[in-house]
């Protein structure tokens, strides 16, 4: 017998965001959030996008033992952006039962109806830097820290229930070259000569990231505004996510650019991946785990490729050259040999087209659904 129960409780909430470590505790490609984040989460008071957001979180027993999790979430920024009054589901696990998924998924479709809502999207969190999409191929991959891992069988259970493909994601794994191609440094330089555009350099990461990392995102932010389900960035969400970037960055592996008043009008951040030091700790900040990640920051074998934007006004200046060459320095000098890009939506080929400057390789997809009531 399956039976669902609302998680509103400290001790359900918590049981909520360990699930899947358990779930996952013999997969070796499942690479968890950082709990105390996920717990965050979990809070109206402490999340970020608390103020814009309404979640549910349901747990599924069966015979007694926790057997699966969700969440609903109403974001009142998609709501005012796009008026189509949509419920997102995301952080959903569960074991290999029918009766287990159809019992979660019907638990956020009676919420949808309670809300008056017809549409449900997923897997969708509080904003585009959560976790997002269902994983359908590249199962025997470990996930990059920013991504979520599933089980091959999620994609049948959710479809059988009547879920189907809105858009899917690729993730490409590039080859770093050992030597820096200096004409991506040649076309910079030019487009850097021509027009008033500047490098912000000079100072320390610290300050960098003080000045004009919300400046930077909401540069970001424009950017990304007509891609499927964005929704504006909170002026909360953005200082959570430097504090986060903040710890892990490297100086060389960022480059923003700024037009002659000071805008930033383009940027690119590379971090290097903490995915395996993270796993080992199963997503608990430790001593030992923080010396983990410190030693991935410090000797990384993998960066990954997290954000790169240009605003419109400014795409046909030569600036993606300008931020590319930056990074893709610092990556070489960091020894990293290989780089993992964010998923990319399948139909933004203006992305696709910046990460031109080695060999690469589509090795995840990840898929949204959408079911109407």
């Amino acid at each position: 017998m399956i039976t669902i129960k609302e998680a509103s409780t400290k001790r359900d909430l918590k049981k909520f965001a360990d699930f899947p470590t358990r779930l996952y505790r013999d997969c070796p490609y499942y690479v968890p959030p950082i709990r105390i984040n996920e717990l965050k989460l979990a809070n109206p008071k402490k999340n970020p996008s608390g103020k814009n957001c309404r979640a549910k979180y349901w747990l599924a027993y069966k015979g007694g033992k926790l057997a699966g999790r969700v969440s609903a979430i109403i974001n009142g920024l998609d709501d005012r952006k796009t008026g189509l009054r949509r419920v997102r589901f995301c952080r959903i696990d569960f074991i290999d039962d029918r009766e287990v998924s159809r019992t979660l998924m019907n638990a956020v479709e009676d919420f949808a109806k309670k809300e008056g809502r017809r549409d449900i999207i997923g897997p969708l969190g509080f904003n585009d830097l959560d976790r997002e999409g269902l994983l359908i191929e590249g199962f025997d991959r470990m996930s990059t820290f920013e991504t979520q891992y599933n089980y091959p069988y999620y994609k049948t259970h959710l479809e059988d229930l009547g879920y189907v493909k809105e858009i899917d994601s690729e993730e490409i794994l590039y080859t770093v070259p050992k030597v820096h191609d200096e004409r991506i440094s040649r076309i910079a330089q030019k487009a850097l000569e021509k027009y008033d555009f500047r490098i912000l350099e000079g100072m320390s990461k610290r300050r960098l990231i003080k000045l004009y990392g919300e400046k930077a995102f909401r540069m970001l932010d424009e950017c990304y505004s007509a891609l499927f389900c964005t929704v504006p960035l909170t002026g909360e969400a953005i200082k959570s996510t430097l504090g986060s970037f903040g710890l892990i960055a490297r100086l060389e592996m960022m480059c923003f650019v700024a037009d002659k008043d000071g805008n930033v009008v383009a940027g690119a951040i590379a971090l290097p991946s903490i995915a395996d030091a993270v796993r080992k700790s199963r997503g608990r900040l430790t001593p030992f785990s923080i010396l983990r990640i410190i030693r991935a920051v410090r000797r990384p074998k993998t960066v990954d490729l997290v954000l790169i934007g240009v605003l419109p006004a400014y795409r046909n200046y030569g600036l993606s050259a300008v931020i590319i060459d930056r990074v893709l320095r610092g990556i070489v000098a960091s020894g990293a040999t290989l780089a993992e890009s964010n998923p990319l939506l399948e139909t933004n080929d203006k992305i696709h087209a910046q990460f031109t400057f080695t060999d690469g390789e589509v090795v995840r997809r990840r898929r949204f659904y959408k079911k109407c009531l």
